[in-house]
């Protein structure tokens, strides 16, 4: 069994017991007792769990209802987003998630039986655990403001995997030019991009008006725009035969 997997091992049981000892997963994983502490250690390196003498317990739970207060502030169009979202994932597929509050509301949502690759810690907790989710983390240096992992070798594992979908968030979508505040973060994204069948972009009309450092792309360069509401009409038409824009519980006149 690889790391990541006795990771995911690990993590599942540690939602179910609520805590968990070395002897235990010793036991459970058949591997000596360094590998369970490097195990532990990587997964407190992460913040996925705190390191205690023998063992490991969930994260605090200030952690947790910080995600939650996030949750609280989504308005119901961005609820409606993740929604949408939602709608285009079939059971069995490949999917990227991005690091953003609307994709930490799909992950809530999130019912199918599916595989899911993310460098998104709130994605983490909430997938880890989740019954019929195959969640793989994307790890690395931890990059607290925006909550996500980055390494060159953990993000060139996406070189070998072809995604059905690919969920991409935004921080800017000014002049329809797709950009972002980290360029690690975008590194990331960009292998995604490539190795994805279906790029979809989820964003608030909003994110027309500001500004970013790092770029990905153009809108053009999706084959969805999930928003919530009807963008202007110019933007729409310059998208047209490009992007299928899905809106408010209907798509777009353009295909």
């Amino acid at each position: 069994m690889y790391q990541e997997q006795r990771l995911e091992k690990i993590l599942t049981l540690l939602e179910e017991r609520g805590n968990l000892s070395v002897k235990e997963m010793v036991d459970e994983l058949g591997v000596s007792k360094d590998t369970v502490r490097r195990d532990f250690d990587c997964l407190s390196q992460r913040n996925l769990a705190q390191r205690t003498h023998g063992g490991i317990l969930p994260v605090k739970n200030t952690t947790v209802l910080g995600f939650q207060e996030r949750q609280k502030g989504l308005t119901e169009d961005k609820k409606k987003m993740a929604d949408l979202a939602l709608s285009l994932v079939k059971d069995q597929s490949l999917l990227f998630f991005d690091v953003s509050t609307l994709m930490l509301e799909v992950s809530q949502k999130l019912t199918k039986k599916v595989t899911v690759y993310s460098h998104s810690l709130d994605n983490a907790l909430v997938l880890s655990g989740k019954e019929g989710v195959d969640f793989h983390l994307l790890g690395g240096r931890f990059y607290s403001k925006n909550r996500f992992y980055y390494s060159l070798h953990e993000a060139q594992l996406l070189q070998h995997l072809q995604f059905d979908l690919a969920f991409f968030g935004a921080a800017s979508l000014n002049q329809g030019v797709v950009s972002y505040e980290d360029e690690e973060d975008v590194a990331v994204k960009q292998l995604a991009m490539q190795a994805a069948r279906t790029k979809i972009l989820i964003a608030e009309s909003d994110k027309y008006e500001k500004h970013s450092k790092y770029i990905l792309g153009k809108i053009k360069d999706f084959d969805y725009w999930i928003t919530d509401k009807k963008p202007d009409p110019d933007l729409v038409e310059a998208l047209k035969d490009k992007v299928t824009i899905l809106y408010d519980g209907k798509d777009s006149d353009y295909e």
